[in-house]
């Protein structure tokens, strides 16, 4: 009995299972349609089948860009068409549209003052541009505008769109009283370049003056040693030659003065009468056209004209005179027509100054009083000649007892390439001897040059020039038997050259007309004595020995020590500098005329 129940039982259980499969098994003639949905841009977005009355569906979302702030408004039955309150059931095969709309972007500029009142921020939308608000107020400060950044480096472009949230900056200035930097600039532009030099060693210092008719140029008859004038070599000549070539310029100068106090009046009367930050004015004042201008860190005071130079005739003028507020730094610019033009800037203890001269010269100078009270410069010189290009340098130590120069310019010695170090005395001006370093065919020689005033036992001298197969010749003391100059002799290097010897060598004077109070230079040849170093102490021998003649070298001891040290220190780093400033500098230096 128990058995056959069971299999009643599980046979009511596949009846049901059986009557189950048979409800939801998929109908024969079930009906199914593509639903395609489409984005904004015409894209698919997905494509499916669904049974036909049920509802389909799709999840879409769009993202925002920079520019545009999407939003999914629903779906549409046809492109561009009305969005649907609801999606119907699947009749048939169908396409939606995504309806999205779309608004710019906004953003917004924010302005801090720094300081300043405040500015009220700007709502910009994408691609549109910020409006350049009024410029706020600080107190002692002057308005300079709107930077990117906060340490004001980056000026704000206010024509670039916008495209982000943005932050501008104010930048400010010191207010300054541009009157007071005139009144400043033009009390203060004036320089005497010799100020930094001894008076003795300028070319108007009236001891060395010399008058024209005692120059001795003529050797052939005996002359006095005790009335030949002797003066500045070669190397301190080009330092007192540019110093004067540089008067030129600065004779033009003095037509400042006589402008100054009227351009200041004018200015006045224009600034007090115009919105506080404009600092330009241009007016005529006789002949002179000046212009003043301030642009927040430099003032400018500019005067051009025509008038009548000596030597020079008939010039146009610019004189340019400028100041930084920050270093007070004073730069003064002179150009006269195009070939000429000066360039100088004072600082505290120091100036230097660039020229260009009649097409031929260029050079620069720079002089510095130091700490200590002493004075050190330098000087590069380029000057043409016969379409060459001849280069020259040279660097100056200034103490209170000597004055000392080191270069290499030496047009009266022949091919020379080697260096000269002069040595003068400064209480009277008087040159106490040089140093010469030459190397010739690798060897190099040391000579010691002295004038013929500072060896003593020499008191005439008398010169015979080359004639034909006659050599030139000196005679001293009056003596029928030519001077002597004694080999090194021995084996070396130098044997075959001369222990020592006279010569004659290239130096200045100056003279002094006083009807047209004029001072002019002369150019002479004047006889020096030499002497290898190495044979320095044995010069009064060697010289005995040779033309039965004591001399001795006057200068003091610790004078040519000081000679000596000079020589071996200060040539070794002239040659280190002097090749340092070129013409291209110099001109960069000199720059062109000033233009507003």
């Amino acid at each position: 009995m128990k058995k056959l129940a069971t299999l009643i039982l599980l046979a009511i259980a596949m009846l049901i299972f059986g009557a189950c499969q048979e409800n939801t098994a998929k109908p024969e003639n079930t009906v199914t349609y593509t639903i395609t949905w489409i984005d904004e841009n015409g894209e698919i977005i997905s494509s499916n089948s669904v049974e036909e009355n049920k509802i389909p569906s799709c999840n879409y979302s769009v993202s925002d860009t920079a520019e545009w702030d999407f939003t999914f408004e629903g779906w549409a039955a046809s492109e561009n068409g009305e969005v649907l309150s609801s999606i119907p059931k699947a009749t048939a095969n169908t396409t939606y549209y995504a309806c999205v709309s779309a608004v710019k972007q906004k953003y917004t500029v924010t302005f801090h003052s720094n300081g300043g009142s405040s500015i009220e921020s700007q709502t910009v939308e994408y691609g549109s541009k910020a409006a350049l608000p009024e410029a706020p107020v600080y107190a002692e400060h002057k308005f300079i505008g709107w930077c990117y950044d906060a340490e004001g480096t980056n000026p704000v472009d206010f024509n670039k769109p916008i495209t982000s949230n943005v932050n501008y900056y104010a930048t400010w200035n010191e207010v300054v009283n541009v009157k007071e930097l005139l009144v400043a600039l033009l009390n203060g532009y004036e320089l005497n370049p010799l100020s930094y030099i001894p008076e003795t060693m300028c070319y108007d210092f009236s001891a060395n003056l010399v008058k024209t008719t005692e120059i001795i140029s003529d050797y052939s008859q005996p002359a006095m040693i005790e009335n030949i004038h002797y003066g500045y070599g070669e190397q301190w000549h080009m330092v007192l030659d540019n110093l004067i070539q540089s008067k030129t310029f600065f004779t033009v100068l003095s037509v400042v003065e006589g402008v100054s106090a009227t351009s200041i009046s004018a200015f006045n009367n224009y600034f007090d009468n115009n919105p506080s930050d404009t600092a330009y004015h241009e007016f005529k004042n006789g002949i002179y056209n000046v212009t003043i201008n301030f642009d927040g860190e430099t003032i400018f005071f500019v005067l051009d004209y025509t008038a009548e130079l000596p030597l020079l005739g008939e010039q146009t003028i610019q004189i340019a005179l400028s100041m930084t507020m920050k270093t007070s730094e004073k730069n003064v610019r002179i150009q006269i027509e195009d070939a000429n033009a000066l360039t100088y800037k004072i600082r505290e203890n120091a100036y230097e100054f660039a020229i260009k001269y009649a097409g031929v010269r260029r050079a620069m100078f720079s002089i510095e009083r130091n700490e200590d009270g002493n004075v050190s410069g330098k000087i590069f010189e380029y000057l043409t000649a016969a379409s060459a290009e001849i280069a020259s340098a040279a660097e100056f130590y200034i103490t209170d007892d000597y004055v000392s120069v080191v270069g290499n310019k030496a047009s009266g010695i022949i091919g020379f390439t080697g260096y000269i170090n002069e040595l003068y005395n400064v209480e009277t001006g008087k040159m106490i001897g040089y140093e010469v370093q030459e190397t010739l065919s690798s060897i190099v020689y040391n000579t010691l040059w002295f004038n013929l005033k500072d060896i003593s036992g020499i008191n005439t001298i008398k010169y015979r020039a080359k004639d034909g197969d006659v050599p030139a010749a000196v005679f001293v003391n009056g003596a029928t038997d030519e001077w002597e100059a004694q080999k090194v002799g021995g084996v070396g290097t130098k044997m075959f050259s001369r222990r020592f010897d006279i010569e004659f060598r290239t130096q200045y004077v100056y003279s002094y007309d006083a009807s047209t109070e004029e001072y002019t230079e002369h150019k002479i040849e004047v006889p020096m004595l030499f002497v290898q170093e190495e044979f320095f102490e044995t010069l009064a021998d060697d010289v005995k020995s040779a033309n039965n003649v004591n001399v001795s070298v006057l200068a003091e001891l610790q004078d040519i020590e000081k000679l000596l040290e000079d020589y071996d220190t200060l040539i070794p780093i002239f040659i280190s500098n002097k090749d340092t400033i070129t013409v291209e500098l110099i001109l960069a230096y000199i720059g062109n005329k000033l233009e507003f």
